[in-house]
């Protein structure tokens, strides 16, 4: 590590316990953040952008899931390697993570407040207990939920979804993390509360100089709030890059066919997206040599015989293509 990177995730690879036998879902992740810039893990349900962001957390499934290969460092440090005592610290505190479904994350039968105030008592000793109230108070207002003061001794049920994720948002960032972990936050809510969010999590990002790991399948909201991209495809990376590169040249067909499928200002009205046919393959049947071939429109018999290796396209660029460039 050269002392910039706040995370350093190298060549992990995650596998689950199945029926079958182990399973790979994740093959050779690899990515960096450095401190006040977004990275966007994108890709379509299934892809393995949640699994990468739960070894991170080291909250896989024990013990049927683990991280199998790769290193995962932490301002220098190795995440896998912590004892126990030390995760549980860093989780919640330098490290957070916003589910995507608060519903299910936030428990039913604790107020939102004694919630936050929570991870006040486990993550900020230097908040005395007669202060942390008034903490409480003050994180409800930093993300916006109206009449805070009310909705401290609300519990979830009672709460919009609009509202239960900006408790879950209070909550991560109640320990003033390093890192924020953002798991599709924005999943099922309408596009108003999304925009605010959004502008929430970038607005305390500048003010407190955190790197932002953002989990999305939403390319119009990686074009509005990432820095740089990684697009995911069946557990594997399939390009790397700038936000502004990845959208004006998009280089793999994947990542093209998920640009293709953004509706535009100036679409035709009423007029169908353009799709990626078929579906991600589930990891069982993931192919030996190119993933993506039985989709892309590009592929010939050499893709479906060879397995492509993720390399240099240019500077600051990756894609795992035999036909980079070409098509």
């Amino acid at each position: 590590m050269d002392g910039k990177e706040l995370l350093k995730v190298e060549g992990i690879s995650v596998s689950f316990d199945t029926d079958l036998g182990p399973i790979e879902v994740v093959d050779d992740v690899s990515f960096e953040i450095k401190p006040g810039r977004t990275l966007a893990l994108v890709g379509e349900s299934g892809c393995g952008k949640s699994v990468t962001a739960s070894s991170i957390m080291r909250l896989l499934p024990h013990p049927h899931g683990r991280v199998t290969r790769g290193r995962i460092s932490f301002e220098g440090e190795s995440v896998l390697d912590l004892p126990v005592e030390e995760m549980y610290r860093l989780r919640g505190g330098k490290i957070s993570m916003i589910f995507q479904e608060p519903m299910t994350a936030l428990n039913p039968v604790h107020t939102a407040g004694a919630q936050i105030a929570e991870v006040l008592d486990l993550h900020r000793a230097d908040i005395a207990k007669k202060a942390r109230e008034p903490e409480v108070l003050e994180m409800l207002k930093a993300v916006e939920m109206p009449s805070p003061e009310s909705r401290m001794g609300n519990y979830p049920f009672q709460l919009s979804g609009g509202m239960r994720q900006r408790v879950m948002i209070a909550m991560a960032l109640a320990g003033h993390p390093r890192l924020l972990i953002a798991d599709e936050p924005t999943t099922a809510l309408d596009v108003t509360v999304q925009a605010q969010i959004l502008a929430l999590i970038r607005d305390l990002q500048k003010k407190n100089g955190m790197g932002v790991l953002y989990i999305t399948h939403d390319m119009g909201v990686v074009a509005e709030i990432s820095d740089d991209v990684v697009v995911m495809y069946a557990g594997q990376i399939v390009e790397t890059g700038a936000v502004l590169d990845v959208f004006k040249n998009p280089i793999h067909p994947y990542t093209k066919g998920l640009i293709r499928s953004m509706p535009l200002l100036d679409s035709v009205p009423k007029t169908e997206l353009p799709t990626i046919h078929g579906q991600v393959p589930s990891p069982h049947n993931y192919p030996a040599t190119c993933r993506f071939a039985n989709r892309c429109p590009h592929a010939d018999e050499s893709c479906r015989a060879n397995t492509p290796a993720l390399e240099d396209f240019s500077p600051g660029r990756k894609v795992r293509c035999f036909k980079a460039g070409r098509v």
